[in-house]
């Protein structure tokens, strides 16, 4: 074949090629863009885990870990009266006597009754010793046996003497009533001369610095709680007080309560502040604020599918939104709070899906949210 004659196919079938391949080629990316174009805008954002404070706020009132309501031992007229109402008083302090001269005498009397059965002890004893001594040859068994029993009666009539004297010591001591505990003397009405016994409740001393302070918490906060190594840890637990005030003590946790409520489905929690400027009065109400911080994701609520089987989210990962199972940690205002257990290159779907079954391609569009800011 001529070189002329070639040239000249080639100059046919080339064009014809190029022109083949590269509609087909145009054709596709068409057809792909026109798919694209298509799909489902969705709006998606960036996961970002942040720290979160979440506060709480419960309901309290104060109440003191140690408190006594002071009554006599023993009965009496009042000799002197030495608290009176707010006074401050340490565990030793005196706070009210008795007429004691009773109760003196009474110890006299017990101390010679032990002297005399001393004197009749020691004279038993002896005989006692001189008749075993000489046994059988000088004394006969019934002497040997009352001596033994005259012997035997002493020593427990000494013994008895001896207990009556030391309770009416304790009853002359107890002619002093003193304090307990360290605290706070409540209403004192009492005045000398009054008449006063066992059955009678003088006055209260509370203990005021600690003071401890009761509050109620859900049974699923209790149980978030719970799943802590130890319940309250590293949280900060503080108060406000009646007048709007932040307390400036931080509280310690103490322990909870060992049931539920079943009327509140609460349990109660204790927890112990100082109170060194007497602040905290007893039976006082005031807001128990609690401050929790949480690592994880903050999503708006409406974006949580809550379902009894698991809750879930959409996300998008590599152009398809689908399901992802989330846990929540806890609530901040209209907000979750879900562990962080996304993947790196997955977005969260912000735009409403109502109708998706399973995995759906999308067309993403992206909107930047700054740290920290909620997702919504």
């Amino acid at each position: 074949m001529k070189k002329e004659n070639i040239r000249l196919i080639l100059l046919i079938i080339l064009p014809a090629i190029f022109l083949f391949f590269g509609g087909t080629y145009f054709y596709k990316k068409i057809g792909q863009k026109e798919k694209i174009e298509n799909l489902p805008e969705v709006l998606v954002v960036p996961i970002a885990e942040n720290e979160i404070e979440v506060e709480k706020s419960y309901i309290g009132y104060v109440t003191p870990i140690n408190s006594v309501i002071v009554r006599p031992y023993i009965s009496g007229f009042v000799s002197d009266v030495l608290v009176q109402g707010g006074q401050n008083v340490k565990v030793g302090d005196e706070l009210v006597v008795l007429e004691q001269d009773e109760y003196r005498a009474s110890v006299d009397s017990a101390a010679a009754d032990v002297a005399k059965a001393e004197a009749d002890f020691e004279y038993q004893e002896k005989y006692y010793n001189r008749v075993i001594k000489a046994g059988n040859k000088v004394f006969s068994q019934t002497e040997i046996d009352d001596a033994k029993t005259k012997y035997l009666a002493a020593k427990a009539s000494l013994a008895q003497a001896k207990a009556v004297l030391a309770q009416n010591e304790v009853n002359l001591k107890y002619t002093q009533i003193k304090a307990t505990i360290d605290g706070v003397v409540g209403n004192v009405s009492l005045t000398k001369g009054d008449y006063i016994s066992p059955q009678n409740e003088l006055f209260s001393i509370v203990q005021t610095n600690p003071m401890r302070v009761v509050f109620s918490i859900s049974d699923k906060d209790y149980l978030e709680e719970n799943l802590r190594s130890k319940m309250f840890d590293n949280e900060e637990i503080s108060l406000k007080l009646a007048d709007g005030r932040i307390y400036e003590q931080k509280g310690t946790f103490e322990y909870a309560d060992n049931e539920i409520d079943r009327n509140t489905n609460s349990i109660a929690v204790y927890a112990k502040f100082e109170n060194p400027q007497q602040m905290l009065i007893d039976k006082a109400y005031v807001t128990v604020l609690l401050a929790k911080k949480y690592k994880g994701i903050l999503v708006d609520k409406d974006l949580v599918n809550l379902n009894p089987e698991g809750n879930f989210v959409y996300v998008e990962q590599n152009g398809i939104a689908k399901k992802h199972q989330v846990i929540i940690l806890s609530e901040l205002n209209n907000q979750y709070i879900l562990k962080n257990d996304f993947l790196p290159d997955m977005r969260l779907v912000v735009s409403k899906i109502t109708s998706w079954q399973g995995e759906q391609k999308i067309k993403p569009i992206e909107e930047n949210v700054a740290d920290g800011k909620e997702i919504k």
